[in-house]
């Protein structure tokens, strides 16, 4: 599997246009038409690359967060706009994807990881439910503080803490 990592930073016009067709063809959000995220722009990007094509297949963003709880804050390594293109399915790219992407937080020492996403896909990588109620910037400025069915987390390090318990505040939007 060939897996490519690059600071969103580094983007240029084609990169952009490239990763709004993939995501658009992966996600019926129209969101993915006018820009290369959904709710919030990730710092970093895994991709992989179909040898054949040279075309990129899959993907993986990835957020630099601390998020607030009752103790006080913590830094997570955030998942999101993880993605495989229809043709392309069933051949590993996403725990190839969450394998790189998570070797790369642990090393940078990053406790968890968190996402938003369904069990079925992630539980085989390590992710567990999380319960927490969740207070997140809504899109139309408004807070919401609920618990979200598809919330997951998982420890990055073998040294990290329990999750927490109580409100997790995202500080922002969902990533």
């Amino acid at each position: 599997m060939n897996i490519s990592f690059f600071p969103d930073a580094t983007v240029d016009s084609d990169g952009d246009a490239r990763l709004r067709a993939l995501l658009s063809a992966c996600f019926t959000d129209p969101c993915f038409r006018v820009r290369r995220f959904c709710h919030e722009m990730p710092g970093y990007r895994w991709l992989v690359t179909d040898p054949a094509t040279g075309g990129w297949v899959a993907h993986l963003a990835g957020h630099d967060k601390v998020i607030g709880h009752p103790g006080g804050e913590l830094r997570i390594f955030g998942v999101a706009e993880v993605c495989v293109l229809p043709d392309h399915r069933g051949r590993g790219h996403v725990r190839g994807l969450l394998a790189a992407a998570h070797s790369w937080a642990s090393a940078r020492r990053f406790p968890f990881a968190m996402l938003f996403g369904r069990r079925e896909v992630y539980e085989s990588s390590g992710y567990v439910a999380v319960d927490n109620p969740i207070r997140r910037l809504q899109n139309d400025g408004s807070w919401d503080l609920t618990p979200m069915k598809f919330a997951m987390a998982r420890p990055l390090l073998d040294s990290a803490p329990p999750w927490p318990d109580g409100l997790i505040d995202l500080r922002g939007p969902l990533f």
